[in-house]
């Protein structure tokens, strides 16, 4: 059995209701489904909710969760399948459970299941993201134009050894064997410094607010961002392709266990050049008449990109 996991549920509506689906009914039912001991309760969850149950019409609804540890959960969603589960005001009858990503850390890490790696990717919000900064004073203010590290998440160490983290590579120093995570981990955030955001023409970060239960607000950003990593080192570009699939799978700042944070990744990959057919095109070249190199106009260097100005407001934890 290989973890992590994903699941996409097709759930009927039963009950007749005014009021949304809440973030807070999200967690709820999760925190029933598997549940952690009272000691871990506060802390990192051991899964991610890639945003909420999102209506289809006729009464259905879609929802897509992620399951993060290396050890399988306690309940698999298919064993709910027309079982009613309360969400807030809602009762939603699991239709069909499909598994929509299952591979083990070491496959994931090492890339052994991918064909060919991007260099470059488009990622979008699905729900809103919360990732903060801390202002002069010390409090807490949200973060609209986050780099790498934010987006990707920390790893947080203690005499040594990584005791938590968040994100992406904090799923891996968490849940990962440690004998994969820590080699992993070093590439990983020494290949950081090579990637370069650049915005996405109509789709630019904005800041939004999102209503929270008990009256309160958050705010967050929304909107879509382009990567790219720029270097040469293929251990880089591996890794460059795991964190893709890793952020899509554990999201992206805080509350990802209350369905904020959910990102979707698109990239374009290219295969690795044929070199025997460049070496046969090189020797055809050089037996006749040389060829003029046509003339490149080359594209203007693109704007340096700004950090976003601090934005006031409170943010709840």
């Amino acid at each position: 059995m290989t973890v992590p996991r994903r699941w996409t549920l097709i759930l009927r509506e039963q009950a007749e209701t005014a009021r949304p689906v809440r973030p807070e009914d999200c967690h709820g039912l999760l925190n029933t489904w598997w549940p952690q001991p009272c000691g871990e309760h506060t802390g990192a969850k051991k899964w991610a909710m890639n945003g909420w149950p999102v209506p289809l019409g006729d009464r259905l609804h879609h929802w897509t969760l992620t399951w993060l540890d290396d050890v399988p959960p306690p309940l698999d969603p298919s064993e709910l399948v027309g079982r009613a589960q309360r969400i807030g005001d809602h009762l939603m009858e699991p239709l069909s459970v499909t598994r929509t990503f299952d591979t083990g850390y070491a496959t994931l890490l090492s890339g052994e299941h991918r064909t060919h790696a991007p260099r470059m990717a488009e990622l979008r919000s699905h729900t809103p993201v919360v990732t903060t900064t801390r202002d002069a004073t010390g409090d807490r203010i949200p973060h609209v134009w986050p780099d790498p590290r934010r987006l990707f998440g920390a790893v947080h160490r203690s005499g040594g050894g990584i005791v938590g983290g968040s994100g992406a590579v904090g799923a891996v120093a968490r849940f990962a064997p440690p004998e994969l995570a820590e080699p992993w981990l070093d590439l990983v955030l020494g290949g950081m410094a090579k990637l370069r955001r650049t915005p996405l023409p109509g789709e630019e970060i904005r800041l939004g607010e999102h209503h929270h239960a008990d009256n309160r607000s958050v705010l967050a950003w929304q909107g879509g961002m382009r990567l790219e990593l720029v270097g040469g080192d293929p251990r880089h570009v591996r890794a460059f392709a795991s964190l893709l699939e890793l952020v899509e799978l554990a999201g992206v700042g805080k509350y990802t266990a209350q369905g904020f944070g959910s990102v979707r990744v698109d990239t374009v990959t290219a295969p690795e050049p044929d070199t025997r057919a460049a070496a046969r095109r090189s020797g055809r070249q050089g037996r006749g008449t040389a060829r003029r190199t046509p003339h490149r106009v080359h594209e203007p260097r693109r704007p340096a990109v700004a950090e976003a100005g601090e934005f006031g407001g409170a943010l709840f934890d």
